[in-house]
Parts: structure tokens; sequence; C-alpha cells
């Protein structure tokens, strides 16, 4: 796969602490990008800039839409599809996905291929390095899990692994998918070794939210062992990632602020650089285009609890019996997203905790996240119905993230519990996820097109 990249050159500007304020260029070529170290630094920051495109929404609103989470009210095809399980390989919204990931990898390709022969400290190489590993880590976990599979649950095929800069397509270049385990694999490796190069630290909040970090990197070792089934590792990596500590930051505050300390990684949006997500959870009557909405049985599991702080961030479409969460609110779309967690280390903990029948120590980080919302803590007899309130909370805790769709089917559920899927609007009263096949998504037409090699997903082809 070689998809082409455009590398944004430029240095960080501080006003308005925006990370990605860039000055993109004309493609350029690779020696051309790291002639320098102001050059240098503009790919990786360009490799950011490109991490908006999954981040901006795809990630979250087609997760979730593909869930029991959010419906599709509105006429978009592609979302309406994803919304009844039916995704086709022309599926625009799949495409731009499952492209912006490969952009990533190829930008965070050059800076691993040429910054090593770069004439500069070697600290700054190992922190790019660290940046770019982590980058492409986070790349090929999300390629595995959307197109390829879940460990012990479903699927054989990951990703076609691309480890080199992208410099035209030679036969070479055409290569088949990889297996799921040998993406996952790499997705760890990247991770792993971003851990080791990464600083803890950078010298401002925005910078230590905004780029990768050694915290960044545990926590998402910590998902991506959650995924695998890996506990132990899963306990360690969330362990390691919460330091110590607590859920101080009120919820509300999460998301009307950016970079606050609940937040070990953020996407950095700006009102230039813009955040998708208020475009369509909001209704046009307050300038948004309102197409997605939260399934009324979301809706009702939120406010079940009247004490529940999370309720305040959902609100009714005006005029129609539908609503949506409210997390990001400005109107210029600004806001950042909130990529890793404080609260989702707590909840993988506690996942993992649970499997390894540490009872105690599972329900204790699960009501350290209730408590935060305002609820009371929970009590459970045995390992599945921990692990069941687990889930639930994540379903409350994660609205509008893009959880639901990967803690449902990594479970094992997904044929069961996304069953009579009842919509606001559609040609049938509800939907099902009944082929197993569709628990993943297809591989877009234009790349199976484009390379031969490529085996389509099996409910697909």
């Amino acid at each position: 796969m070689r998809v082409l990249v455009v590398i944004c050159a430029g240095l960080l500007t501080f006003s308005g602490c925006n990370l990605l304020e860039l000055e993109p260029v004309s493609q350029i070529t690779s020696n051309q990008a790291f002639s320098d170290l102001n050059s240098a630094e503009g790919a990786v920051n360009g490799m950011y800039n490109n991490l908006q495109t999954p981040y901006m929404w795809r990630v979250q609103v087609l997760s979730d839409v593909a869930s029991d989470m959010s419906q599709q009210i509105d006429t978009w095809d592609a979302l309406i599809a994803t919304d009844e399980f039916n995704w086709s390989v022309d599926n625009s919204e799949v495409e731009d996905l499952y492209t912006s990931f490969y952009r990533c990898i190829d930008i965070a390709n050059n800076i691993i291929a040429y910054v090593p022969e770069m004439a500069i400290d070697q600290g700054i190489k190992d922190d790019m390095l660290g940046q770019a590993y982590w980058v492409r880590g986070l790349a090929y976990f999300d390629l595995a899990r959307f197109f390829g599979g879940y460990p012990e649950v479903y699927g054989e095929l990951g990703a076609v692994i691309v480890l080199t800069p992208s410099s035209g397509v030679t036969e070479n270049d055409l290569k088949p998918r990889s297996t799921l385990a040998e993406t996952y694999g790499q997705a760890e490796s990247d991770l792993l070794e971003a851990l080791q190069l990464l600083p803890e630290t950078r010298s401002s909040t925005v910078l230590t939210k905004g780029k990768a970090t050694k915290t960044a990197a545990r926590a998402l070792l910590a998902r991506y062992y959650l995924y695998n089934r890996q506990w132990d590792l899963a306990e360690q990596y969330a362990t390691d990632a919460i330091a110590g500590k607590p859920l101080n930051v009120p919820f509300m505050n999460i998301f009307r602020n950016k970079n606050t300390e609940e937040s070990l990684f953020e996407v950095q949006f700006s009102n230039v650089d813009i955040n998708g997500l208020r475009n369509w959870y909001y209704p046009s009557n307050l300038s948004a285009r309102g197409g997605t909405a939260l399934h009324q049985a979301t809706y009702e599991a939120i406010v079940a609890d009247p004490a529940d702080v999370r309720a305040q961030l959902i609100a009714q479409n005006p005029g129609r019996s539908v609503y949506y969460p409210t997390k990001w609110d400005d109107a210029q779309e600004g806001d950042n997203f909130q990529l890793l967690r404080l609260a989702e280390q707590y909840l993988i903990r506690a996942e993992a905790r649970a499997e390894l029948d540490d009872f105690d120590g599972a329900l204790a980080d699960l009501n350290a996240v209730r408590a935060r919302a305002g609820v009371a803590a929970r009590t459970a007899a045995g390992k599945e119905d921990i692990i069941s309130a687990i889930l639930a909370e994540r379903r409350l805790e994660f609205v509008g993230e893009g959880q639901r769709w990967f803690d449902v089917i990594r479970r094992g559920l997904g044929t069961t519990a996304f069953t009579n899927i009842v919509r606001t609007t559609g040609s049938q009263p509800s939907y099902s996820l009944a082929n197993p096949g569709r628990q993943v998504m297809p591989i877009p037409s234009v790349e199976t097109r484009a390379n031969n090699n490529i085996q389509q997903n099996e409910a697909y082809r």
C-alpha cells in the first residue's frame, strides 16, 4: 500500500497553545523534509496533523454508529450503511478511514528511515523516532481492529504491513495482507520501541498532552494488551499509566477544557483544524449537521441514575425525540479529542484484575470511576458479574468516544448484543449484526483493485 503523503513543514507556534498550527507545503522529497532540524520537526508535526483525519470524527462516529451507542438519522448514505451493518467495499467513509491510517504510517516511516542519518543531537533523534513509532503503532492497532478482527474472537487476516517510505509503486509493493497476529504484533513492537525512546514529559502541558510521551505509550499498550487478552500486561501497563493519579478532574471539565490531567493524550484541534464531532452530533438549529444521535436505549441508560453527572452532557435535539452528546460543544469546532483518558486506564485495570480473579481490586477501580460520576459503588458476585458491570460502565463513561463497538465485539458478544437495535429512522424497525464477518469493515475496493494480492474480508467477497 503506497498512499500519497503531503508532509507539512514548519515549526510549532504557541499562539493559542495549538500544537498543530503548521504551514502546509506541497509534496516534497524526503531529502528536503529531513535536510535540517526545522524541516524534520515540521515532518513530525505533519504526522500529528494527519492523525487529525481519522480522529476528527471517523473513528468515533463510524464505530459508535455501528454499535448500539449511536444512530444515523439523516441522509448520509455511508453512515446509514454503517448503522445497518451494511458496509460496501465502496463506502466512502470507510475508504477515507483506511487511507488516513496509511498516510500516518507513511510519514512515520519517513521519520524512522531518515532521522537517524541526520547530524543532530541523539536525544532529539530518539524523541522524533519515538513519536513516529507511537503513531505507527496506533495506526496498525486501529487497522487491525477495524479491518482485521479480534484475537480469540474473530478474524485471521490483518493489514498490509509497510515499514519503508513511499517512493513510487513497484511490484515489491503489491504485498498481501499479513496475518492478524502479525499486524497486532507490529503494533506491539512499535509501541514498545516508542516507550523506550520517548520522554516522560515535555516542556509544557500542551506538548505533554499533544505529543506522544512514555505515559501515552503505556496507556496505548494497556489498551493493546486488553484487546489481546494478556491480562497481566494490561494490568501492569494500566497501573504504570495511572501512576497513582486519582480521578480528580470533574467530568464536565474534561471536555470543556483542553489538555487536563484526565487526558494522557489529546488529538489537538483548533478553529482552523477543526474537530467534526460537534457537527455530527449537534442539531441544525445550533449550526451543525445533526445527522447522528444517541439510540434511545443508550439515552435511557445514561439518565437512569439521577445522580450521574455524565447525564449533564446529554441534550435533546429540539423538536425531535432524539438525544445527542454535548461533550464537544465549541461552536467553532476547535475542541480537542481525548484519545487516551485516565478513566479508561482504571477500567482497563478493572477488567484485567477481574480476569485475574482479583475481584476486590477490580471493584475498587470500577468504583473509582463511578465515584467521580457521582453514583453509588457497585457490588458484584463473581467474575462474569464484575465484567458485565465494567462493560456497562464503559458504555456510560465513553459516550461518543468510539469505544462501544470494540468493547462488545472483543468480548465475543457482537452477534448477541447487537441484535434488534431499534432505530428512530430507517427502512426497517430494527437491525441486527447477524453475520459474524461484518464485525470488521471491508477493505476498500480502491485498494483491492490496485493490489490483486490483497484478499477481501469474507463477508464482502
